[in-house]
C-alpha cells in the first residue's frame, strides 16, 4: 500500500460500483453489459472515469461482479488509453445488493476519505468538486444531495433523503416526508463499512441500508449540489434523458465566448451535427481537418471570379464555419479535448482565412488589373490573422485572458466568414472582404486601446 503522503499527492481514490447486472438497460440497447452501454459516444464506464478525472481524481478502484472478467477488460482498456490508474476487486455476493458490493472494497481503500460513485450515473463533475471541498470528519460520511425535488427525472425510483439542517436523518425510496434526493455520490471515511456491516447483520444489503444505519447516529452530512446535473441511468428512458442533457450542456457552448453569430446561428446547427458525430468513431481532430479542407474548397471557388462559383464558395465557407464548432463540441461530449487539438484548430483556421482572402482577391484582380486590389485584399486578409494574434498577445503580456467583451465577440471568425457568405450572395465578395477587413482592423484598434490603458505588469 502507498504511504498516506503518497496517496494525498496522487489525489483522492474513487470507488466505482460496477457489479450489478443492469439487465433492463443493457438488453434494451443491444449491449450485454451495463458499464459498456454507450451514451454520446462513450460507455458509461468511460464517462464515469472521465468525469471523476475532471475533478482531479486519477486513482480508481472498480468493484466488479456480473461477468467480472469482461467488465475488468473494458476498464483496463480505458485506463491504458486514458492514462488512469485503475484497480479492480470482485464482490462474490454482488447479487445481494450494492452495499454487499462495496464491502468487497473494505480492504483496499486505505485510511484517507474516498469517493463512492455508481457506474450508471451520468453527472456533472461539479458534484465531485463540492464533496471534495467539504471532506468528512472522523467517523462521518458525506452524501451529495439535490434539493430541487420538482425536476427529478424519475421521482418514484429516486432514493429520498430527510434532512435536519445539514444532517441526513432518514434515507430510502419510500419516505413520505423528504427534503432532497440522493445523487448516489459519497465522500466517505471507513465508517461506511461499519454501517454496512450492521445492516448486513439485519439481512439488509444495499448501500442505502448502510447509510441509514449511520444516519440514525447523526454521522451522515448532506452536501448540497443543487443545480448540478445528474441522471441515474437504470432504464432506456433515463439513457435518452442523459443524452439530452449532455447535448444541452454543449448548446450552452462556452457561454459568451462564442462570437455573436455563433450564439444564435452556428451553434444551434453545429450542436445537432455534433450529437450525430459523437456517436461515430470520428475524432475532433478529424473534424478540424475536414472543416479546414471544406474552407479551402470554398476559397478555391472564388478564384475564377464568376458569380455562380463564388456563390458556391460562400456556401462552403459558411458550412466550414459551422463545422468548425463541432470539433470542440464533440471533444466535450466524448471527453477528448486536448491542447494539441486546440492548437491545430487555431493554426488551420488562420490558413483557411488567408486562403479565402487570397482567392477572393485573385478572382477580383482578374477583371481589375493593377496592384491596388492586391494591396487592399492583403490588408483585409492581414486583419484576419491579427484578430487572433491581438488577444493572445494580450494574454501573454498581461498574464490574463482578454475579457470577452463586445469588441472581442465582434472580431470572431464566424462573423468574418458570414460577411463573405453574404458578399457571395450579393455578387460582391471582394467588397465584403474589404468591409470585413476594415471592421476587423477597427475592432483590433479598440482592443489595443483598451489594453493600453490597463496598468501593465512590471517587466
Amino acid at each position: 500500500m502507498p504511504s498516506d503522503e503518497t496517496t494525498r499527492c496522487q489525489g483522492p481514490l474513487a470507488v466505482i460500483l460496477a457489479a450489478g447486472e443492469g439487465s433492463r438497460l443493457a438488453a434494451a440497447n443491444g449491449v450485454d453489459l451495463k458499464p459498456m452501454v454507450r451514451v454520446m459516444g462513450l460507455s458509461l464506464a468511460e464517462r464515469t472515469l472521465c468525469t471523476c478525472a475532471k475533478a482531479g481524481v486519477r486513482r480508481f478502484l472498480v468493484v466488479l461482479g456480473h461477468r467480472s472478467e469482461e467488465v475488468r477488460a473494458h476498464f483496463k482498456e480505458i485506463a491504458r488509453r486514458r492514462g488512469f490508474e485503475v484497480e479492480t476487486t470482485v464482490a462474490d455476493d454482488w447479487a445481494l445488493g450494492n452495499g454487499a458490493s462495496l464491502l468487497a472494497a473494505a480492504g483496499r481503500v486505505g485510511e484517507e476519505p474516498f469517493l463512492i460513485t455508481m457506474v450508471d450515473h451520468v453527472l456533472d463533475c461539479g458534484i465531485y468538486n463540492r464533496l471534495l471541498e467539504a471532506p468528512p470528519r472522523e467517523g462521518e460520511i458525506c452524501l451529495a444531495v439535490d434539493r430541487n425535488c420538482r425536476e427529478l427525472f424519475d421521482e418514484r425510483d429516486t432514493t429520498k433523503v430527510c434532512l435536519t439542517k445539514d444532517r441526513v436523518r432518514a434515507i430510502g425510496k419510500d419516505l413520505r416526508a423528504w427534503d432532497a434526493a440522493d445523487t448516489g455520490v459519497f465522500l466517505c471515511t471507513r465508517a461506511i463499512f461499519e454501517g454496512l456491516g450492521r445492516a448486513r447483520l439485519c439481512g439488509r444489503h444495499t448501500l442505502t441500508d448502510g447509510v441509514a444505519e449511520l444516519a440514525e447516529e447523526g454521522m451522515v452530512r448532506a452536501v448540497d449540489v443543487t443545480g448540478k446535473d445528474w441522471v441515474d441511468v437504470d432504464v432506456p428512458e433515463a439513457l435518452r434523458e442523459a443524452g439530452r442533457r449532455l447535448a444541452g450542456s454543449i448548446r450552452k457552448g462556452k457561454g459568451n465566448e462564442d462570437g455573436l453569430l455563433s450564439s444564435w446561428l452556428n451553434r444551434p446547427i453545429s450542436v445537432r451535427l455534433s450529437v450525430v458525430l459523437a456517436r461515430t468513431r470520428i475524432t475532433p481532430n478529424q473534424i478540424t481537418v475536414a472543416s479546414f479542407l471544406l474552407a479551402l474548397a470554398g476559397a478555391g471557388f472564388f478564384a475564377p471570379g464568376t458569380y455562380a462559383l463564388a456563390l458556391l464558395g460562400g456556401f462552403l465557407l459558411q458550412a466550414a464555419s459551422i463545422l468548425d464548432g463541432c470539433d470542440g463540441e464533440v471533444a466535450r461530449l466524448k471527453e477528448s479535448g486536448s491542447v494539441r487539438g486546440a492548437w491545430l484548430d487555431s493554426v488551420l483556421d488562420r490558413y483557411a482565412d488567408l486562403a479565402a482572402a487570397v482567392a477572393i482577391t485573385f478572382g477580383y484582380a482578374g477583371t481589375h488589373p493593377g496592384s491596388l486590389p492586391w494591396i487592399a485584399g492583403m490588408l483585409a486578409g492581414g486583419s484576419f490573422l491579427l484578430a487572433s494574434f491581438v488577444t493572445k498577445e494580450y494574454q501573454l503580456r498581461y498574464g490574463v485572458a482578454y475579457p470577452n467583451d463586445m469588441l472581442n465577440r465582434l472580431k470572431h471568425r464566424d462573423i468574418r466568414l458570414f460577411l463573405l457568405f453574404l458578399g457571395s450572395l450579393a455578387g460582391v465578395p471582394f467588397a465584403a472582404l474589404l468591409l470585413s477587413g476594415v471592421l476587423t482592423h477597427l475592432l483590433i484598434a479598440g482592443i489595443l486601446m483598451k489594453g493600453w490603458v490597463r496598468n501593465p505588469p512590471s517587466l
